[in-house]
């Protein structure tokens, strides 16, 4: 478990705009956690190879999707009804 955990730490200091204090940043933390070893794997070689969306395989697409997917779903468990929603709210200071 380690190192999915170092997997998950190093994802979210790369996702991370500054300190993880609001709960934007709580909300990537645990669709981080949700997402299997083999998520994580493919995620950090996508985020080290720097390449553009339309040089992704088919297996790095299904990894980002499935990380969007799992923030969308923890956005909604923080009570917004999408990420829009949040985005609006952060917008606007809430």
């Amino acid at each position: 478990m380690p190192n999915v955990r170092r997997r998950v730490e190093r994802l979210e200091r790369f996702l991370a705009p500054g300190p993880a204090s609001d709960p934007y940043d709580e909300m990537k933390r645990l669709a981080l956690q949700s997402l299997p070893e083999e998520d994580l794997e493919v995620l950090e070689d996508v985020i080290g190879q720097g390449r553009q969306e339309c040089q992704w395989t088919v297996r790095e697409s299904a990894a980002v999707k499935a990380l969007h997917c799992a923030f969308e779903q923890e956005v909604q468990r923080a009570g917004y009804r999408s990420t829009a929603e949040l985005r609006r709210g952060r917008a606007a200071g809430r």
